[in-house]
């Protein structure tokens, strides 16, 4: 069987058999309320603190997956504390495979998580132990990527971490998918290896240099990068294109936003998840946004991802002219 072709526009022959591989960094979330995010030197009033199921973007793109239905393996690193003996249960409880999840000394990452009225968060995050996870480290999980459908990545961790990942992933003939995020510039022995790149609209105006406008930054992205582009947009949905000159618009559903922390992770999985089931680009990104509408209507992270059974049984594509 072959892997979908997401630069083609057209679905590929069959279904990979093979899992969903996510590698990337861990970090539990530390949630607060506040009344505004403080700005440098200020104090705001907080409350509601929680450790909700939140684990960063790596974590949450594999339960998206997970939560789909679809056989997922982790490669991550977490702390040899209670906080990543918990986790490793919570990932167990989603049905993900951990074989791969590597403890080592210090605690566990963290991220602070500040959720304003508006309900867009602020997050900052410590990453002592996700910069361990470096391409030797991810060498050594090599058997993890043998039989990948997909490999996803994000810059939680060191970029070696994607470079050494997609290198696996093109062994095993799996496609390759990477949310830059936090957003930084691409290193060259990157670009080659990704096949499929989904920035928000915020981080693909960093990597392009000229502006925010969706339409444009995908299509820009495209042909800076030879690769498709999926640029999240919030409430507009996503914009596709491809080296073939798909040109795509995904409106969101029209929902009462109740929280959209995580909603980019929702839509990461569930991309991967259509293009492993064999969709072409547009298919997927068109799953991938009922996917993340549905997740920001309701609060938390991990807990609002959609089964498949709560998405439309049929995949449908409605593009927006």
């Amino acid at each position: 069987m072959t892997a979908a072709d997401p630069a083609s526009g057209k679905a590929s022959p069959a279904t990979r058999s093979g899992p969903i591989v996510v590698s990337g960094a861990h970090g539990q979330s530390l949630f607060l309320r506040v009344d505004a995010v403080p700005r440098e030197g200020e104090t705001v009033l907080a409350s509601g603190f929680d450790e909700p199921e939140d684990g960063g973007k790596a974590t949450n793109q594999a339960v998206a997956v997970a939560k789909l239905g679809v056989p997922v393996r982790f490669v991550t690193v977490v702390g040899q504390d209670e906080r990543g003996r918990r986790w490793r249960g919570i990932l167990e409880g989603y049905g993900i495979d951990t074989r791969y999840v590597r403890e080592v000394e210090g605690p566990t990452d963290v991220g602070f998580v500040m959720l304003p009225p508006s309900g867009i968060p602020a997050i900052a995050t410590s990453c002592e132990l996700s910069l361990l996870l470096d391409g030797a480290l991810v060498r050594s999980c090599a058997d993890a990527y043998s039989d990948a459908a997909v490999v996803v990545c994000q810059f939680e961790a060191p970029q070696s971490c994607a470079a050494e990942s997609f290198r696996l992933a093109r062994a095993a003939g799996a496609t390759t998918i990477l949310n830059p995020a936090p957003a930084q510039a691409l290193e060259d022995e990157l670009v080659d290896l990704v096949d499929v790149l989904v920035p928000n609209q915020h981080e693909a105006a960093l990597l392009e240099g000229t502006g925010e406008d969706p339409p444009d930054l995908s299509g820009r992205l495209c042909a800076r990068y030879g690769c498709a582009v999926v640029v999240t947009a919030g409430a507009e949905g996503c914009y596709c294109a491809d080296p073939t000159g798909l040109r795509a618009h995904f409106p969101a559903s029209v929902v009462e936003v109740t929280d959209t922390t995580g909603a980019g992770d929702a839509f990461v999985g569930a991309l991967a998840v259509g293009l492993r089931e064999g969709h072409d680009l547009a298919t997927a990104a068109a799953f991938a946004t009922q996917a993340a509408s549905l997740s920001v209507a309701r609060p938390g992270t991990m807990p609002s991802y959609p089964t498949r059974a709560e998405l439309p049984p049929t995949w449908t594509v409605q593009a927006k002219a």
